[in-house]
């Protein structure tokens, strides 16, 4: 599901609240849940000086660290040749 849909659909949930079932309010709340662990990638654990060089480039750069982590995780792939600079037009 998007996550768009689901804020949409959590938000609806609060305002009906009480009409819900208690195993609905349950599965939405282990979903919430699940979209807020994966979000804040929690699963990387890097050592304290890559850390630290991280937030540091981030601070320089003015951009959050999940920012520069995409971002160089993007450069990563391109230079490697797993990630197309652009893609071309088939039809040319």
């Amino acid at each position: 599901m998007a996550t768009a849909n689901f804020i949409e659909e959590l938000q609806l949930a609060a305002d009906r609240s009480a009409e819900m079932s208690g195993a609905d309010l349950r599965a939405l709340i282990r979903r919430a849940a699940l979209l807020l662990r994966n979000a804040r990638g929690g699963d990387v654990n890097l050592e304290a000086d890559v850390e630290v060089a991280l937030e540091g480039v981030a601070a320089e750069r003015r951009v959050s660290k999940p920012q520069l982590l995409r971002l160089i995780v993007r450069q990563w792939l391109i230079v490697n040749s797993d990630l197309p600079l652009y893609k071309m037009d088939e039809e040319a």
